[in-house]
């Protein structure tokens, strides 16, 4: 359940392939709901509304669990000492972009009333006039190019430098 000194434990490890699985839902279902006529928003918006709040729960269990029940495995050998802070600098970003954007979210909800019509299908307001929508819109974008960041520096471990790096993050 715990990491070991070279590994994730399968805690953190499924904890990590979740909450991935969610980021990528919630930046889809975020551009469907940009891009959808108006008339298409109440079917996607309950579906990343629900994310949102399983990705919150997921992230905050993820910093719960590193706090107070396990450690980080030690850097993995042959990263630099600036591929690890970077690598650190990521993850601390990624917990707090995703922390921002359920936030903004949630605020949107409570200050348009509109929670109870996201699933009931009531008449939804424009989210774009409330106030948390502009740091909601900025940190989606983050959020994205951190995304794609930790991906794409997961790949290069994995396919160019061929270290094996993603085997600590499988699960058990």
């Amino acid at each position: 359940m715990k990491s070991s000194s070279n590994r994730y434990g399968r805690t953190a490890a499924l904890l990590h392939w979740i909450s991935a699985l969610a980021v990528i839902l919630m930046l889809a279902s975020g551009q469907a709901l940009n891009w959808a006529p108006q008339s298409q928003v109440a079917s996607i918006l309950p579906f990343h509304v629900s994310l949102a709040l399983l990705l919150g729960v997921l992230t905050l269990a993820r910093i719960a669990w590193w706090i107070f029940f396990d450690k980080h495995p030690a850097p993995h050998v042959g990263m630099t000492a600036g591929q690890e802070r970077a690598a650190k600098a990521v993850h601390f970003l990624l917990y707090g972009a995703i922390v921002v954007m359920v936030g903004s979210g949630v605020a949107m909800l409570l200050l348009s009333g509109a929670g109870s019509a996201v699933f009931s299908g009531g008449a939804l307001p424009r989210f774009s006039t409330l106030p948390p929508f502009g740091a909601h819109t900025i940190f989606s974008k983050l959020l994205l190019l951190l995304v794609i960041g930790h991906i794409s520096a997961a790949l290069w471990h994995q396919l160019i430098i061929k270290d094996n790096l993603l085997a600590r993050m499988r699960p058990r």
